[in-house]
């Protein structure tokens, strides 16, 4: 939800491919999330409301935040962001 939320923040308004989310999380941590995980995440958080499922022409899936979810993600991007700048 944090980096939909930074990708929605930077001007991008269109759903973003499940697989590009998942390089940009395991690119920012020291050890990766298996695809698997990632996947049933994202799917829980779609049941939950959070974010909105996809399927572009070849059918891959993407995810953009709902309205619910974006307030949620703002709440998390704030706070990430004040823990950021205490350190």
């Amino acid at each position: 939800m944090f980096i939909l939320y930074a990708i929605e923040a930077g001007g991008k308004a269109e759903p973003v491919p499940g697989i590009k989310i998942l390089e940009m999380i395991n690119s920012a941590r020291q050890s990766g999330i298996y695809g698997t995980n990632f996947r049933i995440s994202c799917h829980t958080l779609v049941e939950n409301g959070l974010l909105k499922k996809y399927r572009d022409t070849s059918l891959k899936l993407a995810f953009k935040l709902t309205e619910y979810g974006r307030k949620r993600a703002e709440e998390i991007y704030l706070k990430r962001l004040e823990e950021d700048q205490d350190k």
